[in-house]
């Protein structure tokens, strides 16, 4: 099994990418999670420690069978 590293805190176009997410839904969990975006002087970055725990909270995908091909 391959371990991921990834760093605590990163910039909002980065958790973007690693949560597949629009920038907009980032501003969403983040009116949900307060603790979602911290301050560095300037800069908001988010903390991924917090984002992990917003996408570990996704419902699980439900996926139907496929329908059995047609014998032709």
């Amino acid at each position: 099994m391959m371990i991921l590293k990834r760093p605590r805190f990163g910039r909002i176009p980065d958790a973007v990418r690693y949560a597949n997410v629009s920038r907009s839904r980032m501003y969403e969990w983040r009116r949900q999670r307060p603790r979602l975006f911290r301050k560095n002087g300037s800069a908001t970055i988010v903390d991924f420690d917090v984002l992990d725990e917003i996408l570990n909270e996704l419902p699980v995908a439900q996926f139907k069978a496929a329908p059995p091909p047609d014998a032709a």
